[in-house]
């Protein structure tokens, strides 16, 4: 099956410590490490809500094959045949992409090789995830039996500073760090509702 790992993490928190106080209405300093640990839990939680990266994230996928995960869009990590288009595509499991650095699989003498970006198409529609399509006229190259024969490496996240992130999103986060902050003991529900409805549009949905 595919596997995901993180290759880079984002390089900044989308939210300051400072903006967190100023939502919170702190003005001490005692907590600021207990704040900055609620922006990174907060955002984690927003993110994985969204299905989706907020600062640019470098990740790998690796798969040992190429229909390893020839399955449909409702699976976390996958690949599928496209009954609109009649092409093969790879799903990526986060969303907005920013790009795919690169694609290499190991060929038939187990060398790794680089397959070219000529031969496949990046499609990022809104509100779905991120996926590879098989340019037209292109097909997959035979690649050798082996666990990780194939990794693909994409960035996802609205851009690399926090201020590429959308303010709604960001007030989210500081919604969930409130409750977080008041609350210091396990929850029954997920999030504020508010947040929930903030997040909503912003949300990849799957098919």
């Amino acid at each position: 099956m595919a596997r995901l790992t993180i290759s880079s993490a984002a390089s900044t928190d989308i939210l300051t410590t400072a903006e967190a106080k100023t939502h919170l209405r702190v003005t001490h300093s005692a907590e600021d490490t207990y704040i900055g640990t609620l922006i990174k839990v907060a955002t984690t939680f927003a993110e994985k809500y969204c299905a989706s990266a907020f600062v640019d994230t470098t990740y790998k996928m690796t798969m040992e094959n190429w229909q390893d995960v020839f399955v449909s869009n409702s699976t976390p990590v996958g690949g599928f045949y496209s009954p609109y288009t009649g092409l093969s595509q790879i799903l990526l499991p986060k969303s907005p992409i920013s790009s795919v650095s690169s694609i290499t699989y190991y060929d038939t003498d187990n060398a790794q090789q680089t397959w070219a970006s000529s031969n496949y198409n990046v499609l990022n529609p809104e509100n779905q995830k991120g996926f590879i399509e098989v340019a037209d006229g292109s097909d997959y190259p035979s690649i050798y039996s082996r666990g990780n024969a194939i990794t693909i490496t994409f960035i996802s996240g609205y851009g690399a500073a926090a201020s590429d992130v959308p303010d709604t999103i960001k007030q989210a986060v500081l919604l969930i760090i409130g409750n977080l902050y008041e609350k210091r003991e396990d929850m029954v529900h997920r999030m504020p509702t508010s947040a929930e409805y903030l997040l909503e549009p912003f949300r990849i949905w799957e098919y």
